[in-house]
């Protein structure tokens, strides 16, 4: 029987990636250059720092003694950099919620390839088949395109694709951080991408939009701060809460993936096509065929009853 404990925190994940993401469709549709997508970016950077930084001087958590640690952090701050400002740029382009959630869901495409890569893990059959069931799901969503359609899909699209990319890198750095305080995470992480986002924003003259801040935009940035060092602890709760990374993961994407999709509809008047229903489903058929462990605890559930 699955733990109540790490369920609740995993659906609270779920929402919390839920939220992030309805409010960057706030920020792209408020936004008119990238240039204001990177100073979204550096506030969320800031309010990470900060966060981060009173829960390590609260805690009396060393922050300086794992410069492997450290070096981690930041390589996972720059790839976090990289898929806030697109997710941001998605919207400032125009696009769905619901598409652009469930493209970043395929991660678990290229994860199973950096863990065969990189991690030694062997692709079975299953696996494959799975990998095959994820292509052909993101290829549904999409309205089944052909060839030509494909090439000539809107530069949001292809931008989901850059982020779930980006994203799957980030997993596999996280695999090497699994023992790093979640608080150490977000201060340096945070830290990279305030550094790097604020230098942008000063480099392009940023700041001078219309002579003065769009405080829409830094209100709406400073929320999503606040929800990430959330959701980063949600998931860390869920572990603590007796959750495998298979089961909590296919808990929190399914939740993720599902309730994007309704708010996309509910709140910005997105289409909730056939597709998008069958895409859905077979990303949960391709996410249980490619992660052995829940394959492991959906056949062994099985075999019990």
């Amino acid at each position: 029987m699955i733990g109540q404990t790490w369920m609740k925190w995993a659906v609270l994940e779920a929402g919390t990636k839920t939220a992030s993401k309805m409010l960057q469709k706030v920020v792209g549709t408020v936004s008119s250059t990238w240039a204001d997508t990177f100073l979204a970016t550096t506030v969320i950077g800031f309010i990470q720092t900060t966060v981060g930084g009173l829960m390590i001087w609260r805690n009396r958590i060393p922050l300086f003694s794992h410069p492997a640690q450290i070096i981690g952090c930041c390589i996972f701050g720059v790839l976090a950099v990289a898929s806030t400002a697109l997710s941001f740029g998605v919207f400032l382009h125009g696009g769905e919620i619901g598409v652009n959630t469930f493209i970043i869901t395929l991660s678990i495409v290229p994860e199973a390839l950096i863990d065969a890569i990189f991690f030694k893990h062997k692709l079975t059959l299953r696996e494959l088949v799975g990998i095959s069931v994820a292509i052909a799901g993101g290829y549904v969503i999409l309205g089944s395109p052909s060839l030509a359609e494909l090439v000539h899909m809107p530069l949001w699209v292809w931008m989901s694709f850059d982020t779930m990319f980006t994203i799957a890198i980030g997993q596999g750095v996280t695999r090497q951080l699994k023992e790093v305080s979640p608080f150490v995470k977000n201060f340096w992480g945070g830290l990279i991408g305030l550094v790097i986002c604020g230098y942008i924003v000063i480099a392009t003259g940023g700041l001078d939009i219309h002579g003065q801040l769009p405080l829409k935009l830094l209100a709406t940035s400073a929320v999503i701060g606040l929800i990430v060092v959330g959701m980063w602890s949600f998931s860390l709760m869920s572990y603590k809460g007796g959750a495998s990374i298979a089961l909590k993961k296919l808990v929190t994407n399914g939740v993720y993936l599902t309730a994007a999709t309704c708010a996309g509809a509910l709140f910005f008047g997105e289409k909730i096509t056939s597709g998008t229903l069958i895409g859905i489903i077979l990303y949960f058929v391709a996410f249980a065929l490619v992660d052995g462990n829940t394959w492991k605890a959906i056949t062994r559930k099985n075999n019990h009853e």
